[in-house]
């Protein structure tokens, strides 16, 4: 499978990286694995006493995605990115649930590095078909988690899509689609790691690399593999 990034997304937005960890053959479990219950509780612990968090939309790496979402047209007190949202929710003192396994690893390691990070279940997708990120015309199609009405894209927000039309993630990192969800019987997935400056592409590499080495830990052994997209590399196989 091809996953693509439009050329004109890295001009847009310089320093601009995409990490990848690819799961094969994950066991991702509902009932929480006490290692990794521990890890996500002691991420929320940690984000409820930072000092430089008590604001969050001034953190600066919070900060750069709400300049990035004004590029494209979006209002982040609106449409927040998923790292503020994640924080605001723990700061306000709501606790982020175990849902299984690959989403809690996800979760905490968002919540420690202050990047977004999202998990989309490949299982149910063609050999054959292709991932993009890159810019809305607004004929896409997205399902919001557990089901209604479709929704399209603004055209020129930042969408990550399945085969052109599916969308898997409006606004970049904002809200993720029904179609890609990762479940209990998820075992192929695609974790996406964003990195903007001040998050360098070294900072993205580290964090993709604990990903992948939680996931063999905690998923049953699975193999990973990790790839990257920038403006040096618009595409790669997955």
């Amino acid at each position: 499978m091809l996953y693509r990034t439009d050329p004109q997304l890295f001009q847009k937005y310089p320093g601009y990286v995409r990490g990848l960890v690819i799961v094969r053959r994950a066991i991702n479990i509902e009932s929480p694995i006490d290692e990794v219950q521990r890890m996500l509780l002691s991420a929320q612990q940690t984000i409820r006493q930072r000092a430089d968090l008590e604001t969050p939309p001034t953190q600066p790496s919070i900060a750069a995605w709400r300049e990035a979402y004004r590029a494209f047209g979006a209002k982040p007190s609106e449409y927040p990115s998923s790292i503020e949202a994640l924080v605001k929710r723990v700061r306000r003192g709501d606790d982020v649930p175990y849902i299984n396994t690959l989403a809690a690893i996800g979760n905490s390691a968002s919540l420690r590095y202050l990047v977004p990070i999202g998990g989309h279940a490949i299982d149910a997708m063609q050999a054959d078909g292709e991932l993009r990120l890159g810019f809305a015309s607004g004929t896409e199609e997205f399902i919001p988690f557990s089901g209604g009405p479709i929704e399209h894209p603004v055209p020129g927000e930042v969408i990550f899509t399945y085969n052109t039309s599916t969308v898997l993630c409006r606004r970049w990192t904002w809200r993720q689609s029904e179609f890609s969800k990762l479940q209990r019987t998820t075992t192929a997935v695609v974790i996406n790691v964003d990195g903007l400056p001040p998050v360098t592409q070294a900072d993205v590499e580290m964090i993709c690399t604990d990903l992948a080495m939680l996931t063999g830990m905690y998923c049953g052994g699975a193999p990973t593999e990790i790839k990257l997209l920038s403006a040096d590399g618009l595409e790669v196989e997955i």
